[in-house]
């Protein structure tokens, strides 16, 4: 397996200390410090980031956004709720597993049931943003019972993903990464090239900087090229095509209270997959749409978003 290795390639294979901690600060300078700590999801360990008492929400991120990419939101939860980041299954330092398969949404579903279990609760409202949207979207479809909330940040319902790969020239125009990930061999290969070969996020402050190498620095290529290969629409998309484990018209309704909030520049998702999405969710629904807003709406306009969820999830929705 390949490893991306940017720097300090020994300190990199070194186990985290238990219980190291991790100060992170919002936008406004507002900080708090996280306690790392590894829940087992059926013999894989899946590392995570906390703060915070009251009820559970867990943050699951981006393909290259690691746990702290939602330091703007969870500083500010950690006020009024038990805030878990975890890292997915292939990143950081969660475990590895070797295989396509161990890279379903379904596999991250059960690791989010994993840390509801590890904290003791029931259930948990979940946060996810470009990939880790998509795993949140089939989490809240497949585990109703354990979805006190949805929260999705960019990541449109799979369902309208799929519709619009079939004749939208400019969805299937703008997933032209995705497809080198499903068909090309040497995917894995030219991603690390590509990662190491500079700084992620320019605008990243030093302190995130440092963190983010750090992170990159143990991620295994080969987990973002399985991500795709287990879940995402292989084309040519029709609608027999399955993606994230269920062809249109299969799609289990989200019962829970869900909260979209969708920058209008969005790459990788267009705007026409946002239509109809209400026909995907039996429970309350809220959209916004932000104007000039591209896919990270959580880190291009966190003084709307982190008011916003805060709002959302205290005050009722």
């Amino acid at each position: 397996m390949r490893r991306i290795i940017l720097y300090a390639a020994l300190l990199a294979l070194l186990p985290a200390a238990a219980g190291a901690q991790t100060t992170v600060s919002d936008w406004m300078g507002r900080s708090a410090t996280f306690e790392e700590g590894k829940a087992d999801s059926s013999g894989v360990a899946i590392s995570y980031h906390t703060a915070g008492e009251g009820p559970l929400v867990i943050f699951v991120h981006s393909i290259f956004g690691p746990w702290f990419d939602f330091r703007h939101q969870m500083v500010a939860l950690t006020e009024t709720h038990q805030v878990v980041s975890m890292s997915t299954r292939g990143t950081d330092r969660s475990d590895k597993p070797e295989g396509v398969e161990h890279y379903a949404s379904a596999r991250i579903a059960d690791d989010i049931n994993a840390i509801i279990d590890h904290f003791g609760e029931e259930t948990a409202t979940v946060v996810g943003q470009d990939s880790g949207g998509l795993h949140a979207w089939h989490f809240a479809m497949t585990n109703p019972e354990r979805t006190a909330g949805l929260i999705s940040l960019g990541s449109v319902h799979p369902a309208g993903l799929i519709r619009e790969l079939i004749d939208n020239e400019a969805q299937q125009q703008s997933t032209q990464f995705q497809n080198n990930m499903l068909q090309n061999p040497q995917a894995g290969e030219q991603l690390a090239g590509f990662i190491s070969g500079g700084q992620m996020n320019p605008d990243d402050a030093e302190d995130i900087a440092e963190l983010r190498r750090d992170a990159l620095s143990r991620m295994e290529v080969e987990s973002i090229v399985n991500f795709y290969k287990a879940n995402w629409p292989r084309p040519p998309v029709t609608t027999e095509t399955e993606g994230f484990g269920f062809k249109l018209g299969e799609f289990p309704p989200v019962e829970a209270p869900t909260l979209f909030i969708y920058g209008q520049n969005s790459g990788p998702f267009k705007p026409q997959t946002l239509n109809n999405m209400w026909e995907w969710v039996d429970g309350p629904l809220t959209v916004h749409v932000l104007p000039g807003v591209g896919h990270g709406p959580h880190t291009e306009a966190p003084e709307f978003v982190t008011p916003r969820i805060v709002e959302w999830l205290t005050t009722g929705r």
